[in-house]
């Protein structure tokens, strides 16, 4: 009698190659024939005993397959197949292709058959497939219990073992020793290969051998764990809030495209392919994850990004239980490491107020910079001031503007590790991690810091300060470093104004004044000065050579190279800019009309072509 339910009770069927259940650790074939009580004995298929059983079902239909799900042992009386060679072989391929481990013929003295029929040994021996025959004494029922019953051991030995992991990395993350026993831990149980990254993507720590093989519990996942930088709490990690060594070029390992540079070679390395996945954890924030094949990234931290866990490897169903806690150790590691830097925090921000003293002398800055391990020989302040709205997350499209968001569907851009909603304090430790020694403080509200020149300044603030107004002033001798801050506060409003951070020197001022005014106005005064040029030479080239000479700092020389244009061309156009407007290229008042003229075409939006 078939046992198997109809098409419409097991959702229509499954195609026939569809992806098998792996879950859990199934019997095997050999298992099953070493139990005497079943009376399995081996037709064909010798060789393929290692083949795994997920279920046992049986079943009288000639054509099974579509309602096989892969990896059972299909039991059969054989009751209306046809013993023929043609028959045996559509049969025999029909659940072949179906994904079943094995066939298991029952036998008995009131049954079909006796014995294993010629057509079905030699059709199941060519398609590779095991024949099993079962002892007329032994009903189906006690070989579907004994597989479900294995198959349950086998669940149930994995849970234990998983348990029994998740003590050890609790045991291990209980050690006081950072980071390292925890990931050390998960190796060896798993061998899955793991990184931790702060929210710049700097790898902090490496857990494994790198070969990002997905095992079981006591797998051999290798013992080692990369050292990064060897400095920190004896676990080869920098401290979660406390700036790690200096580069020597201001960056401390963070480069010009914001991709963080790792210090400890191939262990502490971020994988290829992982740099995108990290990118899209950080401007996700702390609810985000990503994933691809071979690579998985995790967010760190409690209620904000305090790293990010990279794992590399195929992870396993077994190992997977674990992922949940594993995260969790490791965020509680470092928010611990967060608390525990206040100390140190207010130590660096007791340093930058002697850095930014007036008096400080060249000789005291250098040993203030050398006291945070820092070395630059010109460094610049940065003012982050307060978030743009008192009231939550900024939702204009100005305030979308700079915290990265695409639309106000889409929601506030969540911060990397303290962005427009976070208090001060909160911004300036997420800040102390990203610079090069951590001179932070919070002054009046704002956050301020002194950075090395090479730092790519726009990069972090976009990580950890996105949709805050923020200046950067000038870069200056260390000893001079409060006339940048001067610079840098002087630019906060600016930087509101705009949208996005402002760089001292950039012209970003005038641009902002300029667009204060109406702008008819603005056309007007534009035009009082340039319409003589536009009327003489439609094309715009007179003002376009007066504009380009103006920017190049009055050089002829660069407005020539600027415009491809001989050195005589240029001045004879600015010759005759000059009679057209009755203004004189050597008068500084003059020269800044005429500037001013262009900026004010400019902000008023007049494209008109020509127009500057």
């Amino acid at each position: 009698m078939d046992t198997v339910s109809s098409p419409a009770a097991r959702g229509g069927g499954r195609e026939r190659g569809a992806a098998r259940d792996t879950d859990g650790m199934p019997v095997l074939l050999s298992d099953l024939v070493a139990r005497p009580e079943l009376q399995l004995t081996v037709v064909t298929g010798q060789e393929r005993l290692d083949r795994p059983v997920h279920a046992a079902h049986v079943s009288e239909l000639v054509r099974p397959g579509p309602w096989l799900h892969g990896g059972e042992l299909l039991m059969t009386i054989g009751l209306v197949l046809p013993m023929t060679e043609r028959a045996c072989r559509e049969y025999v391929a029909d659940v072949a292709a179906a994904g079943t481990s094995a066939l298991a013929l029952g036998l008995g003295a009131e049954l079909p058959y006796q014995a294993a029929p010629a057509p079905l040994r030699r059709a199941t021996a060519e398609a590779g497939l095991p024949l099993l025959t079962v002892g007329g004494q032994v009903p189906f029922l006690a070989v579907t219990k004994a597989v479900f019953a294995a198959r349950a051991a086998e669940q149930r030995a994995a849970v234990e073992a998983a348990f029994e992991t998740h003590r050890r990395l609790t045991a291990a993350a209980a050690s006081g020793r950072g980071l390292a026993p925890t990931l050390h831990a998960w190796a060896r149980a798993t061998g899955v290969r793991t990184l931790v990254t702060d929210p710049l993507g700097r790898v902090l720590a490496a857990g494994g051998d790198g070969g990002g093989g997905a095992g079981g519990p006591g797998g051999d996942g290798g013992d080692g764990v990369g050292v990064v930088d060897g400095e920190g709490d004896g676990d080869g990690v920098v401290d979660g809030d406390t700036p790690g060594r200096d580069d020597g070029d201001g960056r401390n390992g963070v480069g010009r495209d914001g991709v963080g540079r790792n210090h400890g070679g191939a262990a502490g390395e971020l994988p290829p392919g992982s740099v995108e996945l990290v990118e899209r954890v950080v401007a996700g924030g702390i609810r985000a994850s990503a994933r691809a094949p071979g690579l998985e990234v995790r967010p760190l931290g409690a209620g904000r990004l305090r790293g990010l866990l990279v794992l590399v490897g195929e992870v396993g169903a077994e190992a997977r239980m674990l992922v949940s806690g594993l995260v969790s150790l490791l965020s509680l590691e470092l928010e611990r490491r967060h608390l525990a830097g206040e100390p140190e925090r207010r130590h660096r921000a007791a340093l930058l107020g002697r850095l930014l003293s007036p008096e400080v002398t060249a000789a005291r800055a250098r040993d203030v910079l050398a006291a945070a391990g820092l070395s630059a020989s010109a460094v610049r302040a940065v003012t982050v001031g307060a978030a743009t709205s008192d009231e939550g997350p900024a939702t204009s499209g100005q305030d979308r503007a700079m915290s990265g968001t695409a639309s106000p569907a889409s929601g506030p851009a969540p911060a990397a590790s303290g962005g427009e909603t976070a208090p001060p304090g909160e911004l300036a430790a997420a800040l102390a991690l990203a610079v090069p020694g951590g001179l932070v403080r919070v002054r009046d509200g704002q956050v301020e810091a002194v950075v090395g020149e090479g730092l790519d300044i726009h990069r972090v603030l976009t990580r950890f300060a996105p949709g805050r107004p923020a200046g950067i002033g000038s870069p200056v001798p260390p000893h001079a470093a409060h006339t940048s801050l001067r610079e840098a506060s002087g630019l906060v409003e600016v930087s509101r104004g705009l949208g996005r951070p402002v760089e001292a020197g950039g012209g970003d001022s005038a641009r902002l004044l300029l667009s204060l005014g109406e702008r008819p106005a603005l056309a007007g005064y534009a035009d009082a000065l340039l319409a003589p040029l536009e009327t003489a030479a439609p094309s715009g080239d007179l003002v376009e050579t007066l504009a380009t000479w103006l920017d190049a700092g009055c050089s002829w020389d660069e407005t020539s190279r600027r415009l491809g244009l001989h050195r005589h061309t240029v001045r004879n156009r600015l010759d005759k800019a000059m009679r057209l407007t009755g203004r004189r290229l050597d008068n500084a008042d003059d020269r800044f009309d005429l500037w001013l003229a262009v900026r004010a075409r400019r902000a008023a939006g007049d494209h008109t072509p020509g127009r500057g």
